[in-house]
Parts: structure tokens; C-alpha cells; sequence
């Protein structure tokens, strides 16, 4: 439980951190150029390392699982 609160005053903190960070600013990545708002780019990122955290995680307790 404590795990999923943590969570959630992490995830809020980061969205204050996005919404203080509205300037349009321009990414460059593997030949691409992508302009928009630095707000997008940071929730995106946030939202890609949940994504990942969560895959590895998963993946670590299916290892653990017994096996029948």
C-alpha cells in the first residue's frame, strides 16, 4: 500500500514539474526533429519509465513464480 502512494505523490510531483515546463523547445533523435511543448516531451518520458518500471517488475515476479 505504501508502494502505491508513493507512487501516486511521485507522479503528481512530476506532473507539477511538466506543468511549470510549458516552453516549446525542439528535440532532435535519430535523424527526426520534433518541436512541441517541453511539458509533452517530460510526460512522455514519465510515462515511458512507469511503462518500463512496470514491464521489470512484472518480469521479475514471473521469474519468481513456482513452478508446478
Amino acid at each position: 500500500m505504501i508502494r502505491f502512494i508513493l507512487g501516486i505523490v511521485f507522479g503528481v510531483l512530476a506532473l507539477i514539474f511538466v506543468f511549470q515546463n510549458m516552453d516549446n523547445i525542439s528535440v532532435h533523435f535519430l535523424g527526426w526533429t520534433i518541436t512541441t511543448s517541453r511539458a509533452v516531451i517530460l510526460f512522455l518520458l514519465l510515462a515511458a519509465g512507469f511503462i518500463v518500471g512496470w514491464a521489470v517488475g512484472s518480469i521479475g515476479r514471473w521469474r519468481r513464480r513456482p513452478k508446478r
